[in-house]
């Protein structure tokens, strides 16, 4: 799980070098993200979708999932800025988004 958690750190922290005592931070940061999403080899889409392989994929693309409209129509492709923006504010960055 760790090695999760330092994407996380990555992502919450994106212009700033990860250390190894990130990954202990980064799992706790994770910790609010995991009630919506999973990661993981045995990772399931729940109320969000699935994180793995998340950085390079385009928005509202892992199968299985019924995204809405506005980030299927987003045009988005994940990268550490992008996600980082989003995560601060979902609906600044794709109007439409439900709340």
């Amino acid at each position: 799980m760790l090695k999760y958690a330092f994407v996380c750190v990555v992502l919450s922290v994106a212009s700033s070098p990860v250390h190894a005592q990130d990954a202990a931070s980064g799992e706790k940061i994770f910790n609010q993200c995991r009630a919506c999403h999973q990661v993981g080899e045995t990772a399931k889409n729940t109320v969000g979708p699935v994180l793995n392989g998340l950085i390079g994929r385009k928005a509202a693309s892992h199968d299985g999932y019924s995204y809405s409209t506005a980030l299927k129509s987003s045009g988005l492709t994940w990268d550490k800025a992008t996600f980082a923006d989003y995560i601060k504010d979902p609906k600044a960055k794709v109007p439409g988004m439900p709340g």
